[in-house]
């Protein structure tokens, strides 16, 4: 692969840019390598994986290159500036509003095509724009090759091919961000398009006019841009582009407008494309690609998931709960028998060690029993996701979502729901209607335990008669199917949104970057979560010297005891529940270890803490992504319905 940096000679070169204090925005598409590149160049961690949509927020990092400091900003994936999600939106934000020093465009060159419309965008902007062509090794492995010298030739930029997440190319491209050219505009637009753009511009001052990009975008009447001009010039200024713009649609249509702006992109691309890369007369079918086909395939994509789902089940409910055991004979056991017996005075004993001890039932719970379900769950998800098999399991859910109202882009948020349910919901602004976003985030909200919970039922499941784990689930997922359908009935729907995804080759997983993932998400439990361990441990401490915890159990005894035949002390589960949903299971998990609870109380337990209200972060989350009105009401009916279920599912398993 040639790595040499490509460079058009431009007689308006501008001089080296001061990179002090200066932003640099990494953009592109989705799963093109952004988040690769920002880890690279700041030495930190931003989430990788091998599917859409893995970068939602923004990630900012001060850092040093070639001496020079500059904020380095990681952006969500952004197929086009004409917004279709609020992640998209986030980015656009970036470039508008802050209007970095630079962009370092991160393309694909397996999807060179769309990498093109969406560079002749940003070359609009007048922000001078280094262009990365990303995954040149998955171009040359499907037979594409890219002259990298007439392209720059073509988009007026340097271009640097790079095959970030093996480190090829990157010290070229460090290099590259030393010496900056003026952006030029790439595309030419219809003459009615160039007309109607020149007299917009020419209602702005000469020396601070906005960028041709701004100008289309308005032309193009896209959603936020006439609130950004009013902010920058002002409201009588917009009031005058709004009269303009009027009498620009009385002679050309809006639509016709629109259409023709994409359709010269859509044909410089196109060309652009074809002038420089080549596909190959054949290209070798290995087991990788026939391994993504079977795996979103009608048929055998299905026993394919449930293989994998087993995977899953039997790593989490049987590996880690060994080396859980292990680890608390070989450590914790000793170490708690050790402090007791220091500890003389009764009610520090307790408080330290008891049964409501902030080491036993906080600190020790949460490292000791936790972290191996967390370890050996992560390492499998990030295989997973480094596989690029999530995508193609979108595929193969598409059609069953159908009924709940949504696609296949869906099963992103809700499959990264089994990992946290926060950022599953954060992530579910990627989907175009708010329908979507509000079944989604209800349906993970209601039934999808985050990666600590569920790893703690699935160790309750699998040291449990396999009868818990069928009739569990089946009334989890009856839940589900039901809220779901009922949510599509009762949502109106805006409009059709489309199942339109690329799919990433499956790749041979790098152990390293499994590794590192797998670190940073226990160490970011670790930090999160055992505060609050320890916390609900003293809580819970607090309630019983006080006799609160006796007044609370009397006030839910008629639905905890009488709706639900559980054993008074699940109330406390409920309570640590409310704070952080894995306390509660955790705690649930050492009474049916104690055999506390019966095969009956087991099963009502499991399906009622994993219906159960969503912890406190994911309702804030909730409550900034939705509104509080749509949060608080699913709050409530979230608490009603596993109730409801769980008594339901008693009185038929003691029935039957």
């Amino acid at each position: 692969m040639d790595k040499t940096c490509h460079q058009h000679t431009d007689k308006n070169e501008l001089p080296p840019l001061d990179l002090h204090k200066n932003k640099i925005a990494i953009v592109g598409q989705t799963n093109v390598g952004k988040s690769i590149l920002f880890n690279k160049f700041t030495n930190s961690y931003s989430t990788v994986a091998n599917y859409p949509q893995t970068t939602i927020s923004v990630v900012r990092k001060n850092t040093t290159l070639a001496g020079k400091e500059f904020e380095l900003i990681d952006t969500p994936g952004i197929s086009s500036l004409n917004i279709h999600s609020e992640d998209e939106l986030v980015t656009r934000n970036i470039l508008l509003k802050e209007h970095p020093e630079l962009i370092l465009f991160c393309g694909d060159a397996t999807r060179l095509k769309s990498t093109m419309v969406l560079l002749s965008q940003l070359s609009e902007l007048d922000i001078p724009t280094v262009f990365c062509l990303n995954m040149s090794d998955d171009a040359v492995r499907k037979g594409i090759v890219i002259d990298a010298t007439q392209l720059s030739r073509e988009v007026h930029t340097p271009v640097l091919e790079t095959a970030a997440i093996h480190g090829v190319g990157l010290t070229e491209l460090k290099s590259a961000l030393k010496t900056i050219h003026t952006p030029h505009p790439l595309v030419s637009y219809p003459e009615f398009v160039h007309n109607a753009v020149e007299d917009l511009l020419d209602l702005f001052p000469v020396e601070n006019r906005p960028s041709k990009g701004i100008i289309l975008l308005f032309l193009m009447n896209e959603d936020g841009i006439a609130a950004l001009i009013e902010s920058r010039y002002g409201k009588e200024l917009l009031t005058r582009c709004n009269v303009l713009l009027r009498g620009i649609y009385m002679k050309t249509p809006q639509t016709r407008i629109r259409q023709a702006i994409s359709s010269s992109r859509e044909a410089w691309a196109e060309k652009v494309a074809g002038n420089v890369a080549k596909k190959a007369t054949f290209t070798l079918t290995g087991f990788a690609q026939k391994a993504a086909v079977a795996s979103r395939h009608p048929v055998l994509g299905w026993p394919i998931l449930l293989g994998v789902l087993w995977v899953i089940f039997y790593g989490v409910g049987t590996v880690a709960t060994l080396i859980a055991d292990a680890v608390d004979g070989w450590f914790f056991a000793p170490v708690t028998d050790a402090i007791s017996a220091l500890i003389t005075y009764p009610l520090l004993n307790d408080f330290v060690v008891g049964q409501y001890g902030v080491l036993t039932m906080g600190l020790f719970n949460a490292i000791g029993t936790v972290v191996p379900i967390l370890i050996v769950f992560f390492l499998i998800t990030s295989f997973l996701e480094d596989v690029g098999y999530l995508p193609n399991l979108s595929v193969l859910l598409n059609r069953t979502l159908s009924i709940f109202g949504l696609t296949g882009k869906s099963v992103l948020p809700i499959v990264l729901g089994f990992g946290c349910n926060t950022m599953a919901t954060l992530t579910s602004r990627t989907l175009e209607t708010k329908k979507e976003r509000l079944v989604a985030s209800f349906l993970i909200a209601l039934g999808i335990p985050c990666a600590v919970q569920l790893g703690v039922l699935l160790a309750i499941m699998a040291t449990s008669p396999f009868s818990v784990l069928l009739i569990t689930i089946a009334a989890v997922a009856a839940t589900q199917i039901l809220c779901g359908m009922a949510l599509n009935k009762i949502i109106p729907t805006e409009k059709k949104a489309d199942f339109i995804m690329e799919l990433p080759p499956f790749r041979l997983p790098d152990i390293r970057h499994i590794l590192k993932k797998t670190y940073y998400r226990v160490k970011w439990f670790l930090m999160e979560a055992v505060p609050l361990f320890i916390a609900g441990a003293a809580l819970m401490f607090v309630l019983e010297i006080t006799g609160l915890l006796t007044i609370i159990k009397g006030v839910m005894r008629p639905v905890v005891v009488g709706f639900l035949s559980l054993p008074d002390k699940l109330t406390e589960v409920f309570i640590l529940v409310l704070s952080r949903r894995e306390l509660g299971a955790v705690y649930f998990k050492d009474m049916v270890d104690a055999g506390q609870v019966d095969y009956y109380q087991t099963i009502t337990g499991l399906i009622v803490i994993t219906l159960f209200i969503p912890c406190i972060s994911n309702t804030m989350v909730m409550i900034k992504e939705l509104g509080s009105r749509w949060a608080i009401s699913m709050n409530i009916f979230i608490i009603v319905i596993a109730i409801l279920v769980g008594g339901l599912v008693n009185f038929l398993i003691r029935l039957w």
